[in-house]
């Protein structure tokens, strides 16, 4: 077997074979690689599943079933050592982030750009000119289209501060922060580029989840504890839904017993329940309408566990929902790490554990019709909630998804209505 950064080159995959192709005629799981350490992932997909992004601790990388893993190797500083950031990619599967070496006035330091896979030219998204160590910014999260991007930049004297970017304006806007002075991050930014999420730090060091709506900033919070009047300071949000209704971030063990949440300004804050892991878990992808919730328990790639929550439903085991359509994971496969959705729901990706050691994964659910697919909300049932979703969405799509499009035409209507009604009452 070929070993290369973590990453099993397609030939000769007599080890990956074992988990990288539990295959059915419904879907796939796809094991990119196989590493001691878990220092590879995959962290973001194109909405039709079919090019996923992530990086290793050599370089930034894209992936597709054709070219299998392309390394942008001696072109792209991974983060890890004062540089940070995360590999996007958009909807159509053409532009991803990456951090890559910028030249000012001699002096090269790590810069957001962004990496034309069909070009394969690198376009900077430019700085404020400051740099802190090795780095002046990092990428951390792009709107779907790539109109918007966001992340942390530096400015004099290490200050770090969130940015927007955006196509329009060409430069980086600084997000405002609620604790004088205190440093701040963008992580995910919604479909429209208006609903920005991450964390400012207060003034004690606390990583505290924020969102910026339109640039004004919400602290996020918890209602205070049983017997006292002080709302409780929720962590870092590291995702936002599509329509930017939603953030969700990492729990606090004093919060729920560490329970990941999401937030948004209608309910405040909601547990998502307790996953009986002991340890501050936490969401790292929210669907379109914040109805689907991928999150991490436990101690994430290394010792803890991948579920998908469901509203309606529930925590259930990624590898469960693989089962429930059509792939048969191996017993000693953990999907241990989600990190993204495809806009359609169809692929998820992230970070497995196997008996082979640490890889990225690519779950692949084309063609992998539920027991029900009538059954929107995965309870296992057809029924009241389900025409609700169906009711609650119709019309059309326009360029995003419905949860209540069961056909996929991009249209909620009585052809939808006609799948639910059809299938009515309990899956087989």
């Amino acid at each position: 077997m070929t070993v290369r950064t973590s990453i099993v080159l397609r030939s000769s995959i007599a080890l990956a074979a074992l988990a990288s192709s539990a295959a059915t005629q419904a879907g796939v799981l796809h094991i990119l690689g196989a590493g001691s350490q878990s220092t590879s992932f995959a962290s973001d997909v194109s909405a039709d599943g079919s090019v996923v992004v992530g990086f290793d601790d050599q370089s930034y990388w894209y992936w597709t079933l054709d070219t299998w893993v392309v390394q942008l190797l001696g072109q792209t500083i991974p983060p890890g050592n004062g540089v940070g950031g995360m590999a996007n990619i958009t909807d159509d599967g053409t532009r991803m982030t990456v951090s890559r070496l910028a030249d000012i006035g001699g002096l090269l330091k790590a810069e957001s750009h962004f990496y034309d896979i069909t070009l394969m030219e690198y376009t900077s998204l430019g700085s404020w000119g400051f740099n802190c160590d090795a780095e002046r910014n990092g990428a951390w999260g792009m709107s779907p289209d790539g109109n918007t991007v966001v992340g942390l930049g530096w400015q004099n004297g290490c200050a770090a501060k969130g940015y927007v970017w955006t196509a329009s304006s060409g430069v980086m806007t600084e997000l405002p922060t609620a604790y004088f002075f205190k440093p701040t991050r963008a992580n995910a930014v919604s479909a429209n580029g208006s609903v920005v999420v991450g964390w400012n730090d207060d003034y004690n060091g606390f990583r505290q989840g924020a969102v910026w709506t339109n640039g004004v900033e919400t602290l996020l919070t918890a209602p205070p504890a049983t017997g006292t009047t002080t709302p409780r300071k929720l962590r870092e949000a590291g995702a936002v839904s599509r329509n930017g209704v939603w953030a969700g971030g990492l729990g606090k063990t004093s919060i729920d017993g560490g329970a990941p949440w999401r937030w948004s300004v209608a309910t405040g804050y909601e547990s998502l329940g307790q996953t009986g892991s002991g340890a501050a878990d936490g969401v790292t992808a929210i669907n379109a309408d914040g109805t689907k919730i991928l999150c991490f328990t436990g101690f994430g790639a290394a010792m803890g566990e991948g579920v998908i929550w469901i509203q309606g439903r529930g925590y259930v085991p990624l590898e469960e929902y693989a089962a429930e359509h059509g792939v048969d994971v191996p017993a000693d496969v953990h999907l241990a790490l989600p990190l993204a959705f495809s806009a359609d729901e169809q692929t998820i990706v992230g970070s497995a554990r196997g008996p082979w050691g640490f890889g990225p994964f690519v779950l692949d659910l084309h063609g992998g019709t539920p027991p029900c697919p009538g059954d929107l909300n995965g309870d296992h049932l057809v029924d009241g909630l389900d025409m609700t979703v169906v009711l609650s969405g119709w019309g059309a799509c326009g360029t995003g998804t419905c949860s209540g499009d069961i056909n996929g035409d991009l249209v909620v209507d009585g052809l939808d209505m006609t799948v639910v009604l059809s299938g009515w009452g309990s899956c087989p």
